[in-house]
Parts: C-alpha cells; structure tokens; sequence
C-alpha cells in the first residue's frame, strides 16, 4: 500500500523546476531576443554552495524600453517565480553590451521594485479567487502518487514554454497596468 503514495523531496522539486527552466524557459526567452543580463553581479544559475536555489535575469531592449525577467527558483516551494519590471532609459542605448559591467542592483530596489509584476500572480483581470481556484500556475500542482509527480511536472514544462513563448502578451499587460520608470543605466531615476 505504501507503494501507491508518493512524496518528491525537496532536492528533487528544486532539481526538476531548474530543469524545467533551462529547457524550456530559456530557449523560448532566448528566441523572442531576451539573453542573459549583462549587469555585473547577477546569478545566472545556482546561487550558493548548498544549492538553496537558482536565479535567472533575462533582460531585452525594445525601442526605449529595457524589459527584465528575473526568475527565482527556491527549496522549500513548488512554484518557478518568474516576475518582469520595465524600464525606459535614459539616455537611450539600443545594446545591451552598453550597459555591460554598469550595476544593476537598483533596479530590484523601490522606487523601480514597486512596478514588478509576477507573471500568472499579479497581473489579475477578473477577481483573484477565480485565478487561484480555475486558473494554472507556475508550480508543481498536487500529487499522490509518482506517475501523478510526472503529469504535474509534464503540465509545468508545458505552461512555462506557452508562457514564455508568449511572453510578449505579459509585456503587454505590464503596460496596461504600469507606466515604465524612466532611468539612467544604473537604475537611478531620472527626471526629464
């Protein structure tokens, strides 16, 4: 009877969800012009020696506007977080190799913090309790049994390559929702 019950362990999920993003999630960002943040200081993969968790910023520029995908997946939970904050910057750059090496801590940091939105959680257009009843999430759904752990896992692989693949549609929601920070290239507001 015990046979039937399954339980994955935390390392497992962790092991899983990362895979999961850097097969799918990746690739599908990569190919609508997204890559890997040229800030000095930001994880790009595993992000301390016990392997609590992995972080990944994607950034692209599209006309004024510098758009960041940042991606936390942590032990302990069963979602992958991937939230996205808009910036316009000032003065206008039109690579991503101009801001290599600039810090980009700020723009994680309030005032700019204030207008990031996590995809599938904050970007609400009927009331959140038919979200979080009917509505699918970036995580590890329930499960008994282990061909149940593979069906969750299987239906997460393939939310996270639709999500990303169309992740123009959350670009677009983010504007409907908020008016980008105008910014210098560090993350410091800028008044024009």
């Amino acid at each position: 009877m015990s046979n039937l019950f399954y339980r994955a362990s935390d390392r497992e999920l962790l092991t899983v969800r990362n895979k999961i993003f850097k097969e799918t999630g990746i690739p599908s960002l990569e190919n609508k012009g997204f890559s890997k943040s040229p800030f000095r200081g930001i994880w790009f993969g595993e992000y301390d020696r016990n392997v609590s968790g992995y972080s990944y910023e994607l950034c692209r520029l599209t006309k004024k506007y510098l758009e960041i995908i940042t991606v936390y997946i942590v032990t302990g939970d069963s979602y992958i977080n991937i939230s996205m904050n808009i910036f316009e910057l000032y003065p206008e750059t039109s690579s991503l190799s101009d801001l290599h090496d600039c810090d980009g801590v700020k723009f994680h940091l309030p005032p700019n913090s204030i207008s990031k939105m996590r995809l599938r959680n904050d970007d609400y257009t009927l009331p959140p309790l038919l979200y979080m009843l009917f509505l699918p999430e970036h995580k590890i759904g329930k499960y008994i049994s282990k061909q149940g752990f593979y069906s969750e896992v299987a239906k997460l692989k393939k939310l996270i390559k639709k999500d990303m693949e169309n992740i123009d549609y959350f670009v677009k929601r983010w504007h409907e929702l908020h008016v980008p920070v105008i910014t210098d290239w560090v993350g410091c507001p800028v008044l024009k």
